[in-house]
Parts: structure tokens; sequence; C-alpha cells
């Protein structure tokens, strides 16, 4: 018999509620059927008891598989006394007597006076859950875990589509497990049912059940409670929701029923809102995946974009060549230049071309000297015949002669046969002698005498041979001063100069050098696969850098940043002093009008690159010869050799690697 009011105070997560009681037997457990209902997965469905006994409390075991624990120990009946508390499950439970007797009238209700409440933050907790996920899977399986809570189920199903191909999206159990094999574990026939009509199916025991007892998935299955709702999608059966327990009887009831009908009917809508989302969001990938495209498309477009302009471009160029040629009298397409400096140098050589008088070339190194000497043996009447070529600062003076004249058997030491010279192998056509001014004095009186007389006599012959030869000379150097200076006889010099050209330099023609490098990239093409452009800005600084190497430095620049570029050419490509716009070499002239501190240098550091550059200068045309390379400079053997002990050179004006001296020994 009753013996008055007690309290249960349930801890669980940090949060307590107090429950009250007056009944002589209080059970605790999972199931919503428990007098107090702990929605933990760790607790049994029935757990335990608290009953009165003998005036007083005892904790009764109901046989879970984890007994409550009283005072740290698992018990299975024990004493429990006002103000102990024992565990279950992730919570604690204090016994209590209230302060009063007959309590505040704000107390929770006893036994089922206290499921509605449950019930309700329950469900307000699972709706707010389902609002908020928008990934259908989490979905699904949320669903499915709000089910086997509301209900107190054993296991739980979620199975979409229309009767007879719906397929099972989620199985799960009371632990929050997956269920293997689910197709094998639920009777498809009451599945089936619900789809068809759309009508909940609840039996407490299954086995017993008229409608189901006959079903062999039912007895197959040894089913007892079972929970059938239909879930309606936009007002239509889309799928049901079926939780079951094999070994009690009776779990679900009228109450179970309608809390699973309100959840599926809440679970419908959050389904079709994942399933927009999901389609929002794949339309998303693939709008995404079409401007990829388009980018794609674009970026291709472009590319032959670039390619048609490029070929314009070159057309044009050829079109402007040709209207050139149109008005010049002859095509000079190897020779690249539009600006108004070669378009005079192209009226000159029409007129040139046809004379058989001497042509001297004049021009800084790498301004393309041999390539009009080329332009004008192939415009000549002589162009069926030679075109001969001759560095006269590449050999020895011994050497030069013999070349030049040839030599007879016997002439000299090693002369085993004879040989032509150059002269009589250009016989009829043409002979380029580059580096004129390199020539030593003595061969320029004999090539005198061959300009005047058409004769030339070879090395130990006495005997001379006719030639009919155009020579054209070609040079760096400033010959009028060196016959003022003697170094150049002057007979020749102005036997040579009967029709000078001056190529300028290609600083002095800027407007050249989109062309040219153009034409180098085209080259370009020819040699390797990969076609290789350039970019506006690394033009513009190859625009207007000085160029002191002119057309040759600019043709190394344009090759070495080909190697180095990924099919485009950008300013960082460029060399330093390119992309600085200052002089890599000759910068210790001064020429830019600015001091050795803003250059970033000393006096002492410029005149000593401007002495190895000139050494170095002298021993290649020298051919490493001391004593030339000494006349060359303008000092005696011994002041040369007092250079290259201060600037640790070798015997051919190359660094020894030792280190320099910092003062002049002299």
């Amino acid at each position: 018999m009753s013996q008055g009011t007690f309290l249960l105070v349930v801890t669980c997560d940090g949060k307590s509620e107090t429950h009250t009681f007056q009944q002589d037997v209080v059970s605790i457990g999972r199931s919503r059927d428990c007098d107090l209902f702990l929605p933990d997965r760790l607790v049994s469905r029935i757990h335990c008891r608290v009953e009165r006994a003998d005036g007083g409390f005892v904790l009764v075991d109901a046989g879970a598989q984890n007994p409550a624990k009283l005072r740290g120990r698992p018990v299975l009946r024990a004493e429990l006394k006002v103000g102990d508390s024992f565990a279950l499950g992730g919570c604690e439970v204090r016994l209590a007597l209230p302060a009063a007797e007959g309590g505040s009238g704000d107390e929770t209700s006893p036994g089922e006076q206290t499921r509605p409440s449950h019930d309700l933050v329950a469900f307000l907790q699972i709706a707010r859950a389902l609002n908020e996920e928008q990934d259908l899977t989490r979905l699904l399986t949320q669903i499915v875990d709000a089910a086997i809570q509301l209900c107190g189920a054993e296991r739980g199903f979620l199975m979409l589509g229309r009767s007879g191909e719906h397929s099972i999206e989620v199985a799960r159990n009371f632990a929050q497990e997956e269920v293997l094999s689910p197709e094998f574990k639920i009777s498809r026939t009451i599945a089936n049912r619900v789809t068809a009509t759309g009508v909940p199916e609840l039996t407490t025991n299954a086995q017993a059940d008229d409608r189901f007892r006959d079903l062999q998935s039912v007895a197959d299955l040894r089913l007892r409670s079972v929970l059938c709702i239909p879930i309606r999608i936009q007002g239509e059966v889309g799928g049901v929701l079926y939780v079951d327990n094999r070994l009690q009887q009776q779990v679900f009831q009228e109450r179970e029923k309608a809390l699973l009908l309100s959840l599926a009917d809440h679970a419908g809508t959050a389904i079709h809102n994942a399933r927009t989302v999901e389609q929002l969001r794949g339309k998303q990938l693939e709008l995404q995946a079409a401007l990829g495209r388009v980018d794609e498309l674009n970026a291709a477009l472009q590319g032959q974009l670039r390619e048609r302009t490029e070929e314009l471009s070159q057309i044009r160029e050829e079109i402007s060549s040709q209207r050139l040629g149109l008005r010049s009298k002859y095509d000079y397409a190897q020779i690249v230049g539009q600006s108004r400096a070669m378009r005079a140098v192209f009226g000159l050589l029409d007129k040139y071309i046809e004379a058989d008088d001497p042509v001297l070339i004049t021009g800084d190194s790498g301004t393309g000297k041999e390539l009009v000497a080329r332009a004008i043996h192939a415009h000549s009447r002589r162009r069926q015949e030679a075109f001969v070529s001759e560095n006269c600062a590449a050999l020895p003076e011994a050497l030069l002669e013999s070349e030049l004249f040839g030599y007879v058997r016997g002439a000299f030491t090693g002369a085993t046969s004879n040989k032509k010279g150059l002269l009589e192998t250009a016989h009829g056509g043409v002979l380029f002698l580059d580096e004129i001014g390199d020539m030593p004095l003595e061969l320029q009186k004999k090539l005198l005498r061959v300009l005047q007389d058409g004769e030339v006599r070879p090395l130990g012959s006495r005997e001379t041979v006719r030639v009919d030869v155009r020579l054209i000379c070609a040079t760096n150097r400033h010959l009028e001063r060196m016959v003022r200076e003697g170094e150049f006889r002057e007979d020749l010099y102005y036997r040579l100069a009967v029709l000078p050209v001056h190529l300028p330099p290609l600083r002095d023609r800027r407007e050249d050098v989109p062309l040219l490098v153009k034409r180098f990239l085209g080259d370009l093409a020819r040699e390797q696969p990969t076609r290789v452009r350039i970019a506006p800005d690394a033009m513009e600084r190859l625009v207007q850098y000085d160029w002191p190497g002119n057309v040759r430095e600019l043709q190394n620049e344009i090759r070495r940043a080909a190697v180095l570029c990924d099919g485009v050419i950008l300013e960082t490509h460029l060399s330093q002093h390119v992309r600085e716009g200052r002089r890599n070499t000759g910068a210790a002239l001064g020429d830019d009008g600015l001091v050795p501190a803003e250059r970033g240098t000393t006096l002492p550091d410029m005149v000593r690159e401007l002495e190895v550059r000139e050494i170095q200068k002298a021993f290649d045309r020298a051919q490493a010869n001391k004593s030339r390379a000494a006349d060359l400079l303008g000092l005696s053997r011994f002041a040369l050799q007092r250079k290259l002990d201060k600037y640790a050179l070798d015997a051919s004006g190359r660094p020894t690697g030792a280190p320099v001296a910092d003062d002049d020994p002299a």
C-alpha cells in the first residue's frame, strides 16, 4: 500500500528533472511504457525497478544487460536509502522526499502524466534536427533513429519508392548500428500493403494476428510488434517507415502510431526539401561544369584568334615587304627592315647590284653585313657563280696570305701540292672579305695590286692568274681614321670604298625590332614543334633596349628566352640588363650620361672591365699571338704581360681563376 510521495531526480547530460511518484513499484527503462522513461540507448527497455519494502525502498534489477550501479557496484537487489544515487546508462537517479507532504502544484505529474510532455519535447527536437539537415542520406538516417527513439522499437527501416519497387534506404537498430542484409529482415508484404493503400498497419503480436500470421515472412522472421507508416511526399505515398520488435509483444500502441504518423508527415516534407536541394546542387554542378567548358572554349577561341591575328600580321608584313619590293628594284626578304634607315640602304643596293665595282659595307658588329653582301651576289649577274667568304681577323698574316692568293707545291714547308687561293676560287663570282680593317699592311699592298691588275700570283709561283672577281668588304672599324693614323693604306681604302653602304645600328631603327623578333620566332618554329609567342610587355622591353650587339645580340636573346619560357616569352624571361634597359657591354664608356655611383659601380671597376674586355678582343683578333695583341692594344709586350698578371688572365686573355690584384703593379 502506498506510503506517501517520493521523488526520483534524474540527471542526464548535466540537466536535472524531478519526477514524483506515489505507487509502490516504479519501473525504469527506455520503453515509454515504463513509469520513468529514460531515452538513453545504453538503458534497457525495462532496466530496473524502485520498490517500497518494509517502510523503505529497494533497487531491483529487471534483467538488464548492464545492471544499475549503486555506490559504483552493479546490483541485482539492494536497499536504497533517501539521498542515495544509482547510475544506469548515461544517467544518474537520486531518491529524495518532498520538502512538504503533498508537494507543490508545479511538480511533475506521476506516471502517464509525464509522457505527453516528454513526447512533445522529443518530437520538437527531432523536428528541428530534420529541418536543419539538407543532406538526403543523413536526413533519412535521422528519420529512422527518431522513429526508434519515439516508439522504443528494436529496429527501424525506411523504404522509398512505389509498391513493389521500393528500396530500403536505411536500416538501423536501437543502438544506432546498421542492420545487415535488411531486405531479408522485414515483411515486404506489410510494406507493400501500406505503400499501396496509404493506410498504416499496427500489430501488437503478428504471430497471433489474423491479418499477418499466415504470411511466410512473419513466420520466418518471428515478428511480434510491427508498426508500418506511409510517408507522403507532395500528397502521394513515396515510401514507408517500418519499425518492429521481435522479442516483445504489445510494444506499439495507438500512441506510438500517432507519433510516427506525425513524424512521417514531417519527414515527407523534409525529404522533398532535401531532394530539391540535391537537385539544385546537381544543377549548380552542371552549370559550373558548363561554365568550365565555356571557359575552355573561350580560351581555345582566344588561342585561335591570337594565331589568326599573328597570321594576319605576317600577311601584312609580307604585303608590306612586297610593296617595299615594288618600291625597291630587288627583293630583300632575307634582310628584315622597314625603317627609313633600312629603306635608304635598300635604295643604295638597288643601284650597287648591277655594277661590278667593289662595295665597302660599314657598321657595328652584328648589323648583318654578310647578309647584305649575299643579297648583292644573289641579285647580280654573278649569282650563278661562287660566293666566297673569309674573315681577315680570324687568320694570322702568313695563313691569310696563302688562303687569299694560293700557293704552289714547294712554296713553303708543308706545301705538298698546288692550292687555289680564294681570289682564284671566286673567279666570276663574289669574294667577301669581312673585318678588312684587320688585314696586315703588307697584305693590303698585295690586295691592291690584284684590284689594279686583275691578276693573282700564288705563293712560290712565277706565273700570274687572271681573275674576274667582284670584291665586297666589310668592317666595324673607322677606316678613315685608320688611314689618318697610318694603320690602313689610303690607296686601298679609296679603291675599296667606291660603293660605300653603312648599316645603321639596331638602336637607330627600333621599329624593326618587332619584325626581327617575329622572324626569329618563325625560325624557331621550324626547328622545334612548340610554338613560342612573346608578351606585349616583353616586346616593349626589347624595343626600348639599345642592343650594343645589334641583330646578332637580339637573336641570341630571343633563343635564350625561348628555352626558358613555357610557350610565351614574358618580361621575366629576358636578361637582367635588357629588363633594366642598360647595356651589358660598353657601359664602362659612360655613354649613358650617368656617373659610376648611379650605375651601381666604381670607376676602377669600370676601367678593369673595359681593359679585360679589350684585351680579350685583341687576343681573339691576333689568334692568341701576344706580340700582335700588344700591337692592337697600343702596348708593349711587357706592358701587356703586366696587365695579364694584374687581371689574372692567361696567355690567351682568359681568366685563370687566381685572385685579381687590387693595385696596378706598374
